[in-house]
């Protein structure tokens, strides 16, 4: 800024003895000044350096652990939750299949009960056919695969997903 005496004046103490001017701000400043304003350039440079060398620390850890990076730990975070309803859901299934077999064992464990009381009044009795046989045997068998596979019980997967896709989408820009 000029004076009425065609002088530039100082930015910072406003004095006519402005002597240079700065060229990356284009304000005048006196020579004491101009040394103040060259040591807070110097200042926001070391803090600039600083920051530089902590990213390039962050980005050396990094390099060297890439499982610590925040993505490669939400991903690691969706693992864990994917896995926990899948436990979830499994536990629920056991749960609702033991109740549903014990009741089918039960039904059984009648079924077997009769076929024995037959079996010991016709051995009893001596009173007994190659088709009572026959009968026997076949219930026998029925019950077997019942145990095996039960008729009424089955385990399906569902129609919907239990667990979402996760997925990593890359963009061109920086």
């Amino acid at each position: 800024m000029a004076t009425a005496t065609g002088k530039a004046r100082c930015i910072s103490c406003g004095k006519e003895k402005a002597v240079m001017k700065c060229g990356g701000c284009s304000q005048d400043f006196c020579f004491n000044h101009m040394t103040d304003h060259r040591q807070e350039l110097s200042k926001q440079m070391d803090e600039i350096e600083v920051t530089r060398d902590l990213f390039r620390q962050t980005l050396t850890e990094q390099t060297s652990k890439p499982q610590k990076h925040a993505l490669m730990q939400q991903i690691d975070q969706w693992e864990r939750d994917s896995i926990n309803k899948i436990r979830q859901t499994a536990e629920e299934a056991r749960k609702l299949l033991l109740k549903h077999t014990a009741e089918q064992f039960n039904e059984m464990e009648v079924k077997l009960n009769k076929l024995t009381h037959q079996l010991r009044e016709s051995r009893q009795e001596n009173d007994f056919i190659e088709t009572d046989l026959r009968q026997w045997k076949q219930q026998l068998e029925k019950l077997k695969d019942e145990l095996g596979k039960p008729s009424k019980i089955t385990v399906r997967d569902g129609s919907t997903p239990l667990v979402a896709k996760i997925y990593v989408s890359v963009s061109s820009k920086i």
